[in-house]
């Protein structure tokens, strides 16, 4: 709290030293912030307080050294000393490596005011485990490391296995088709969940809550792919995917300028503007997994299961592992990756065909 006050008070233009007041006792602690600072008088009330409650101060306007540590006494006063770092500097420093944790101030970016993990401490987690749960350490981030190698194995054997029990993927020829599918099938896979789910989370800014938000973005992405599924044997197939990359790589910059514009208006003009907002990308998305299966349907139909089946697996280890990627670096980091996904996707795009009976294949979101 003390990171976040100060960073708040340091983009409000305001000095942390004077704005932020700290109070800590035996299991319990008390962050102030006041923008233009607190007065004499205020100060008095809080020391007073402080005093009255055995409250220990660790940031204050002209702290001394002589106020903290007294009630609640620890070896050393790393409390102060930390949060004295913190108030001084103007961005992470020494102040926030110091602390065992992670705790830079989260943003919209980032929003997990919760998330404390660092990867030093892995090795204290994995000794603790079955004596004790480190839930400011990094027991439930690896819980989901742990999910995601289950998704990897469950996906394998539900979907893959029973797959390669069908000899499909040994008849198919020539080999490159066989790791063509693996290859764009899977990007589509990937790049679809790591687009959505950080979508999901940023209309929750835009539309003000979860449920509404997770059933916008639904919505609208998935009923745009039905219509670029249609619109699959209309529009070309590379044009279109150099398209999609380049608005999903707009979608984290546009974000935050279009929840901006549409925040003072009513919920059901966000929601509806906000659908409308994500018709292009919905539309491109439903157009690639079609390409690629007309295709494959004309040139090797054995492998058309196996796109199905890769397609799953990667969509469901993604969900996962777009999750564990937005804890560690943020969601507009995952947005950049799914659409570095789609443009690895463009790079495998063959020529236009079209199956024998002139369909696109089932449609699919990709």
């Amino acid at each position: 709290l003390v990171a976040l006050f100060a960073d708040a008070a340091r983009r409000a233009g305001a000095d942390p030293e004077r704005s932020v007041v700290a109070l800590r006792g035996y299991a319990t602690g008390l962050v102030m912030l006041k923008p233009d600072g607190f007065d004499g008088s205020e100060m008095a009330y809080i020391r007073s307080f402080a005093e009255a409650r055995r409250f220990d101060l660790i940031a204050a306007p002209g702290l001394t050294a002589g106020e903290t540590n007294r009630f609640n006494r620890l070896p050393e006063d790393e409390y102060r000393t930390q949060a004295a770092a913190l108030l001084t500097e103007t961005g992470p420093g020494p102040g926030y490596a110091a602390s065992r944790f992670d705790i830079t101030p989260p943003t919209d970016d980032h929003p997990f005011f919760g998330h404390y993990f660092r990867w030093s401490q892995s090795g204290e987690v994995l000794e603790s485990i079955g004596r004790t749960w480190q839930p400011f350490g990094g027991a439930g981030y690896f819980v989901l490391v742990v999910l995601l190698g289950f998704a990897v194995l469950v996906g394998g054997l539900l979907i893959v296995a029973p797959l390669a029990l069908t000899g499909g993927w040994r008849r198919a020829a020539p080999s490159r088709d066989r790791w063509w599918t693996v290859a764009y099938f899977g990007l589509l896979g990937i790049a679809f969940l790591f687009v959505e789910m950080p979508l999901v989370q940023r209309y929750i800014l835009l539309v003000g809550r979860p449920t509404t938000a997770l059933a916008t973005v639904l919505f609208a992405l998935l009923a745009a792919s039905g219509v670029g599924s249609l619109l699959s044997t209309r529009l070309p197939w590379r044009p279109s995917a150099c398209a999609l990359t380049a608005t999903a790589l707009a979608m984290p910059f546009a974000m935050g300028p279009l929840t901006t514009l549409l925040l003072p208006a009513p919920e059901p003009v966000r929601v509806l503007l906000g659908s409308a907002a994500l018709a292009p990308l919905g539309v491109l998305m439903g157009v690639m997994f079609p390409k690629g299966l007309a295709n494959l349907r004309c040139r090797t139909p054995d492998l058309v299961p196996w796109a199905w089946g890769i397609n799953g697996v990667a969509s469901v280890v993604s969900a996962v592992a777009s999750a564990l990627l937005a804890l560690s670096v943020g969601f507009k980091f995952v947005v950049l990756v799914g659409a570095a996904c789609y443009g690895l996707s463009t790079l495998l795009v063959r020529p236009d065909r079209r199956t024998s009976d002139g369909a696109p294949g089932l449609t699919r979101a990709g």
